[in-house]
């Protein structure tokens, strides 16, 4: 999972709200007196008196006072702590939002609340692919086995998240070759278990791809990822040209009416001639 990404994605969102704030302030948020301000706001998000609107007003708010750093600091343990307070609450949003900044934060009482819930479904706080996310913005071995457990039983979203968690997960090649090569299972899930196959083992990806490109029977969106996928993997690597794989895509690129397929197999040559 890739963290780095993910907050810039949630700094944007929460410059959102803050420039919000601003408008309805006196001074701009994170300019005025935080020691009045912060008792305020976690008053509102901890007071379940207050309408969900106003509370997640305030969660909001003190999320994006945290991305304030040093000036924060004085504040930060009462804010986790109401995190960590509203996470068990009742409104569905607001404690989904809660743990999300937790766990990102790779908080231990988040970990262990989502845990818990990929254990016993009837007590989960989220949905068990928002579960799966979150545990995977921290990278523990022990919750593998866990997510492998729950692919087995999960269907839709929450197979396509356990399956980006166990790209990391070495005891999880056989299941991505075996669902990379299966015809009958979703694209999405043919895609991910490419590029967690890339990942985990090149040399087995590659192998499998280049069945895959050549068969004329695979679907042309499948057979032009698993081209590209060669061809990036060629070139980070540094591997030899092959001369029986680039006649194969010079024959596919040729013959196909797919122009995925044409473009993959262009820019696959056009990395062999570098």
């Amino acid at each position: 999972m890739d963290v780095a990404k993910y907050r810039e994605r949630y700094e944007a969102q929460l410059a959102k709200a803050a420039t919000s704030a601003e408008e309805s302030a006196a001074a701009p948020l994170g300019e005025q007196n935080l020691e009045e301000q912060v008792p305020d706001l976690l008053a509102t998000l901890q007071n379940r008196e207050e309408p969900v609107a106003s509370r997640t007003a305030a969660l909001e708010a003190l999320a994006a006072l945290d991305f304030l750093g040093p000036r924060f600091a004085p504040f930060r343990a009462r804010y986790k702590e109401a995190l960590r307070d509203v996470a068990t609450d009742q409104p569905q949003e607001l404690r989904a939002q809660a743990l999300e900044l937790l766990a990102i934060d790779k908080d231990p009482y988040a970990q262990e609340l989502l845990v818990q819930g990929l254990q016993e479904p009837t007590d989960a706080l989220v949905p068990e692919a928002q579960a799966i996310q979150l545990l995977g913005y921290d990278d523990h071995a022990e919750v593998v086995p866990l997510v492998r457990e729950v692919y087995e039983r999960a269907t839709g979203v929450a197979r396509e998240e356990a399956l980006r968690v166990l790209a990391t997960d070495p005891e999880s090649e056989q299941l991505f070759t075996r669902l990379l090569k299966d015809k009958s299972e979703k694209r999405s899930i043919r895609q991910l278990s490419a590029s967690g196959l890339q990942s985990l083992n090149p040399e087995a990806f590659d192998e499998t791809a280049r069945k895959i490109v050549a068969d004329d029977d695979d679907y042309n969106d499948i057979r032009a990822t698993a081209l590209a996928a060669l061809a990036h993997g060629r070139e980070a690597r540094e591997t030899p040209v092959d001369p029986k794989l680039v006649e194969t895509v010079q024959k596919v690129g040729e013959s196909t009416r797919s122009r995925s397929i044409r473009s993959a197999a262009r820019r696959f040559l056009q990395s062999t001639e570098q």
